[in-house]
């Protein structure tokens, strides 16, 4: 006899509602014989919602710390959070323990399988290690990409979207333009379409009942009068004169920010500093900072950065006399100070990167429960994972000639130095799968160092983590963006264990075989050589790229038989190894060359990878952006590997 499942909403809030549309959606593919209603009485029913009879666990504050609470046998009980979106995890944890696999964004990521839903059997009550789960918008992307990631966050457990700058323009126009991608005819859109776009996120994230972060860079420009749509060239002459001379002083200069080349007719606004200790300047950030945050609600986080690039802080005696670090805390009071007054809740996340590392010899937060602060170690290796014990040296600070750390210890001093001046809130922004993950061909090696990361963050003192990511980093596999949520979720993951159900999941009979190849291949395209922290002439490494084409070419029998299997999740796991087991072949063939030292067939394979990835994002757009690959694997021809 098919399963009746009674619905019954205890609250009344966007997210429970979709909470149990989400149930009613799942439920069908689960079971197709069991029937979902809506109930008005108590009788037999399974209640969804808030303050229902099953109590959500204790948390220090509901409106950003989560927590679950499942209680359900014979198609009744209970399915509750500490808040709305809390409520709609509970459901996507309900049908996990059913079997299901969120395995990456887009319905055909979901695995859901075939099951008797009167046999289902839950029963557990958790909080989240970490308060700060989320991602934040990078690289190229159209209106779905993010669409789907953002429906995908809280089916892994995570809490939170960054939808960078004041209206993330670059991220759009990147993809819409395809001004990377020649394969592609350039469809411009408009800065009225992104805005629509955003509003259809807020919305999305508001259904969901998500935390909303946002803006970041831009700060800098904004105070100038300038475009801050992205990372565009702006001519100093479009600067007002009255505004050109708030640009930090730079060999005597006001000019805009040019980077590694200098241009005295050009720059990038959003990377270009202030003069922090000019009055004037002073008040057009702390103002604007303040109009931001007082008329954006929807916004739960601002960020406010300074300029993103490294040494262009200002050379004025008065900006000399004291650090960036201290100027930046300063102007940050001011601007709590004026919210506070003004009765403006939101938080601000307070950014530790380029010259903001160093901590500031004098000044101090005032009140720490309006700042978070954010630790954005850019510049840090990925072959190693963040350790406890980990020990290292902060570089002095040389104005407009610091010394960005590498390592991991290096990196974690600089934290360290800060958390004995604050004792906030803060969580990590880290970059995993911005650019590394291009190195990784079979994503087992960068995934691991994810978990470890994670792991260690509580003993770090860090709540949590922000991915700072390309959307579609999923080829071949999306095993990091899965296992992030859940790490993020339990704090010390079992990783072995978590990989090989991600597998059995995303795989089906055949998991096994499928682990083991990305696992070699993982293995065998020694991320680090990539990372430039191995000789460019290295026979070990060459004895493991020649490796590459052969294994690819043993496993393609296995891919072929597997690239129909009756489930659609499944089935386009195996066609996207498939996908990119071409470009795999090419990339081993070309680092074999290197590694030997055969420049020419190095230099004409590169042509042929470039020209494969970029054909590659016809049919694999939601999983791979060619552009970044091709910009992350330049990175090997070049000594200049960081900022």
């Amino acid at each position: 006899m098919a399963l009746i499942w009674r619905l019954r909403l205890t609250d009344d809030s966007t997210a429970t509602a979709f909470a149990a549309e989400e149930f009613k959606r799942l439920m069908a593919r689960l079971d197709p014989l069991a029937s979902v209603e809506d109930a008005n009485d108590n009788a037999d029913v399974l209640t969804i919602g808030l303050d229902g009879p099953l109590a959500a666990p204790q948390v220090a504050d509901s409106r950003y710390d989560d927590g679950i609470a499942i209680r359900v046998k014979d198609g009744k009980g209970a399915i509750t959070g500490t808040n709305p979106r809390s409520v709609l995890m509970a459901v996507y944890r309900f049908f996990t323990e059913a079997g299901c696999g969120f395995l990456r964004p887009g319905l055909d990521g979901e695995f859901v399988p075939a099951r008797d839903s009167g046999s289902l059997e839950v029963e557990l009550s958790e909080t989240p290690a970490y308060r700060h789960r989320g991602i934040c918008i990078e690289g190229a992307n159209s209106f779905e990409n993010v669409a789907n990631m953002v429906d995908y966050l809280p089916k892994v457990g995570m809490n939170t979207y960054f939808t960078q700058f004041f209206r993330p323009y670059e991220f759009f126009d990147r993809w819409y333009r395809h001004t990377d991608n020649p394969v592609f005819t350039p469809t411009p859109i408009s800065e009225a379409t992104v805005d629509s776009f955003v509003k259809d996120y807020s919305d999305m994230l508001t259904r969901r009942g998500l935390i909303h972060q946002g803006v970041g860079h831009g700060w800098t420009a904004k105070c100038l009068g300038l475009d801050a749509n992205g990372w565009y060239m702006t001519d100093n002459d479009a600067v007002n004169p009255e505004r050109r001379k708030l640009i930090a002083e730079i060999d005597g200069k006001h000019n805009l920010f040019a980077g590694f080349t200098p241009n005295e007719k050009q720059g990038v606004a959003i990377n270009t500093n202030l003069c922090y200790s000019n009055p004037e300047a002073r008040r057009l950030f702390i103002d604007t900072i303040v109009e931001y945050c007082t008329t954006h609600h929807e916004m739960d986080y601002v960020h406010i950065w300074l300029a993103d690039a490294p040494n262009n802080q200002c050379e004025c005696p008065a900006c000399q006399a004291t650090t960036p670090s201290d100027l930046y805390v300063d102007m940050l009071n001011e601007v709590d100070e004026i919210l506070t007054q003004k009765g403006c809740p939101t938080k601000l996340v307070f950014l530790l990167y380029l010259e903001l590392l160093w901590p500031p010899k004098t000044a101090r937060f005032k009140n720490t429960g309006r700042f978070t602060l954010m630790f954005a170690p850019i510049t840090r290796t990925y072959s190693a994972s963040y350790e406890t014990t980990a020990t290292g040296q902060m570089a002095p600070f040389v104005r407009n000639k610091i010394d960005l750390p590498r390592s991991v210890g290096d990196s974690l001093t600089y934290l360290k130095a800060w958390q004995a001046l604050f004792s906030g809130d803060s969580f990590v922004y880290d970059y995993h799968y911005m650019w590394d993950h291009n190195f990784d061909l079979g994503d087992c090696a960068l995934s691991r160092i994810l978990v470890e990361d994670i792991a260690n963050l509580k003993a770090l003192g860090l709540d949590g983590l922000i991915s700072c990511q390309i959307t579609r980093c999923h080829l071949p596999v999306s095993l990091g963006q899965n296992l992030m949520g859940k790490a993020l979720w339990q704090g010390k993951l079992d990783y072995e264990a978590a990989k090989t159900d991600f597998f059995k999941a995303a795989f089906g009979a055949d998991a096994p075989l499928a682990q083991e190849y990305l696992e070699t291949l993982s293995r065998l395209c020694m991320p680090e050589y990539c990372r430039q922290e191995r000789p460019a002439l290295d026979p070990e490494a060459a004895a493991g790229f020649a490796k590459i084409p052969g294994v690819v070419a043993a496993f393609k029998p296995v891919i072929e038989r597997n690239r129909n299997l009756p489930d659609l999740a499944q089935a386009r796991s195996w066609d996207y190894l498939a996908q990119q087991a071409p470009l795999a072949t090419l990339v081993g063939r070309m680092l074999y060359a290197r590694a030997t030292g055969d420049e020419p067939t190095m230099k004409a394979l590169w042509e042929e990878i470039k020209a494969l990835a970029n054909r590659l994002e016809i049919t694999a757009q939601a999983v791979f952006e060619a552009p970044e690959f091709i910009r992350t694997f330049s990175r090997i021809f070049r000594k200049r590997v960081f900022l």
